[in-house]
Parts: structure tokens; sequence; C-alpha cells
């Protein structure tokens, strides 16, 4: 799923804040810089999930045949190649 850049810039933010309140970083540069570096890393992460997503599409097709001959669940099939290459690619979900 993807987010809209207004999403992510709150989000952003908010982690910004709750790191601060809680005094867990000090800021050495702007609260700018930091704020864009956290979008980066949000947008970047949503982004890397798109392209599993692709990925796990291009791979159930091998399955097709079986999908279509109702032998085996499209949906399931999909979220379970997307666990295994994320598994394997070291990713989080």
């Amino acid at each position: 799923m993807l987010l809209r850049d207004r999403h992510i810039k709150k989000i952003a933010e908010l982690v910004l804040k709750n790191l601060k309140d809680k005094k867990l970083i000090t800021l050495r540069v702007k609260e700018g810089a930091i704020l864009e570096g956290i979008e980066k890393v949000i947008h970047d992460d949503l982004m890397a999930e798109v392209k599993l997503d692709q990925e796990a599409r291009k791979l159930l097709d091998n399955y097709r045949g079986q999908i279509q001959s109702g032998q085996l669940d499209e949906q399931k099939a999909f979220v379970m190649i997307k666990k295994q290459l994320a598994k394997d690619k070291k990713m989080v979900l």
C-alpha cells in the first residue's frame, strides 16, 4: 500500500517528535534535514515493498494453471510467495 507524500510527511513529523519528546536523540543538524531523511527512508521502504509485490506477482504466474483450476488459492499463494521473498531478502513486512 502506497501512502501519499503528505501522509509520509506527517508520519516523519510524528516519528521525530516522539524521538525528541523521549529525549532519544540530540539534533546536530537542522530539523528539516532530519525530516527529509526520515521521509526518504519511509518512501524507500514503501518502494521496496512495491517491488517485492511485483516480483511475487511474477512468480505467481508460474502457478496460473493451478489457480484457474481451483487447486490453489491465488491470494494465499501470493502471501506465501511474498513472505518467502521477504525472508530471502531479509526484509521485514
